[in-house]
């Protein structure tokens, strides 16, 4: 019951059932925890963001090309990339024995299948960068229905049916499952040893804080067809380039004292790759 209590209707809400009308009461309070703990990543991956598409203005015209194709959402690209390298192209995994490069932290083994390496990636620029992350998803086309299903397309390389709680680490006993969550359970939420759909896009959202509204709109502006989405008016998102961006709290905007059911926020690497060999 405290899982559901702390986090299923905010995910609910903002990506598994993207038609639903938002709870505001309920899911705002969640969604302040969950701004809370990713505030400090949040601002980095702003900040770059920021950097990459005043270097490459073409970056986000080509973004919104791939997501077509691919018939997904950019904005569920973004936010996956903000929590991958923080929208760092030449990022790398800093951790001893891993390989993790680019926007979305391709390992050595999916680089090979990609026809590149991690180190050409590394020297790719972001726009470059795309036309390997439009490759990478080709498989998955018709299966991106919401920010989860993206996530978990690049954090384990499968995207499994279910609803917001089923697990997607650890998927059994094995030592490589065991690997799987421990070094990615900067993912687990609750802390229950358990890292499942609605936590990747949790995380995901948190960190880069792209929802899918158009320009002009305010409480609850909508996409057509199965892309629908909302967003709580009371996250007061600021629209830039055809995205609801949440922006970062300033100092004085800071809560007094976090909830602490997530947590506070511990960053120590700019990238949160996927180190699964």
């Amino acid at each position: 019951m405290r899982r559901l209590m702390l986090i299923s209707a905010t995910a609910l809400v903002l990506f598994m059932a993207p038609k639903a009308h938002a709870q505001e009461a309920t899911s705002q309070n969640e969604m302040d925890r969950l701004l809370a703990r990713t505030e400090a990543r949040a601002r980095g991956a702003r900040l770059n963001f920021e950097r990459l598409i005043a270097s490459y203005p073409e970056f986000l015209p080509e973004l919104q090309r791939v997501a077509a194709r691919l018939e997904t959402h950019p904005a569920w690209l973004l936010n996956v990339m903000a929590c991958e390298s923080s929208f760092i192209s030449s990022a790398r995994n800093p951790l001893r024995g891993q390989t993790a490069s680019g926007l979305l932290q391709f390992i050595k083994k999916t680089a090979t299948s990609l026809g590149t390496t991690t180190t050409a990636i590394r020297r790719m620029n972001p726009v470059d960068q795309l036309w390997l992350v439009e490759k990478y998803f080709i498989p998955f086309k018709g299966r991106l229905n919401d920010l989860a299903d993206v996530y978990l397309a690049v954090f384990r390389g499968f995207i499994m049916d279910g609803g917001p709680e089923t697990v997607v680490a650890p998927l059994n006993h094995s030592s490589k499952e065991r690997q799987a969550y421990s070094l990615n359970k900067g993912l687990d939420l609750d802390g229950d040893r358990r890292i499942t759909k609605v936590e990747l896009a949790l995380i995901a959202f948190g960190v880069g804080r792209f929802s899918a509204v158009q320009p002009g709109a305010e409480a609850r502006s909508k996409i057509s067809g199965p892309q629908q989405s909302s967003i709580p008016i009371l996250l007061r998102p600021q629209i830039t380039s055809g995205y609801a961006v949440i922006p970062a709290r300033t100092k004085s905007e800071q809560p007094s004292s976090p909830a602490k059911s997530f947590g506070a926020p511990t960053v120590k690497n700019k990238t949160r790759s996927t180190y699964i060999h």
